[in-house]
């Protein structure tokens, strides 16, 4: 299969970021979905709940950046419906804001004001931090479950946050020795000069 993610596909994605990134399987069924939502999976773009019923749907931080690149819920090769037409010119729309004022989909779709101070960043990591490990920390946090948490943050403004607590001694930030662990994080890593992170770590 090709890596561009077919119309199908883009929809799902769509459907569960407006309905602010997790939903029952119920809520956004319709046809084909079983065969696009295992694709979805394979590609770790979201995870399916399946302890309980209805399945629940989340999107992952890999999710909502694929929401960032401009794609297409129009069928390929046949007339689109009225609904898909206007769908696709308001995410045309969308992705053209959010490029202007280079601000992340996620804090337009959930309605949040952008986060422009870096102290804000810096609460805010802490906060998810301890909500994630537990308070006291059971474990260390990695980082894609840290943009997963803060997926409305923008990639540039989570990294400089993290970079100066770090210099700040506020955090510690360690890499994996792994190499499985290394290449599944290898979209979430921070990179600092010639550095590689995946882990972050808050004493209390």
């Amino acid at each position: 299969m090709s890596s561009e993610l077919t119309p199908t596909q883009q929809l799902l994605l769509w459907h569960l970021a407006l309905r602010g990134g997790k939903s029952s399987q119920p809520d956004v069924e319709y046809k084909t979905i079983k065969k696009d939502r295992d694709e979805l999976v394979r590609r770790k773009l979201l995870v399916v709940d399946k302890k309980h019923r209805p399945f629940a749907l989340e999107l992952l931080e890999d999710g909502w950046d694929e929401l960032t690149k401009r794609g297409s819920v129009l069928p390929k090769g046949k007339k689109p419906s009225r609904d898909r037409a206007v769908l696709q010119l308001l995410l045309d729309a969308l992705h053209g804001y959010a490029a202007k004022e280079t601000i992340g989909i996620g804090e337009i779709i959930r309605s949040k004001p952008s986060v422009s101070q870096p102290g804000d960043v810096q609460q805010r990591i802490r906060r998810a931090f301890f909500e994630i490990a537990g308070d006291p920390p059971q474990d260390s946090v990695r980082l894609s479950a840290l943009r997963a948490k803060l997926h409305d943050v923008s990639r540039q403004q989570l990294d400089e946050a993290l970079i100066a607590m770090k210099r700040a001694r506020k955090i510690n930030l360690m890499n994996l020795d792994n190499p499985p662990d290394i290449r599944s994080e290898e979209s979430s890593a921070l990179h600092d000069g010639g550095r590689q992170y995946h882990v972050l770590w808050i004493e209390r």
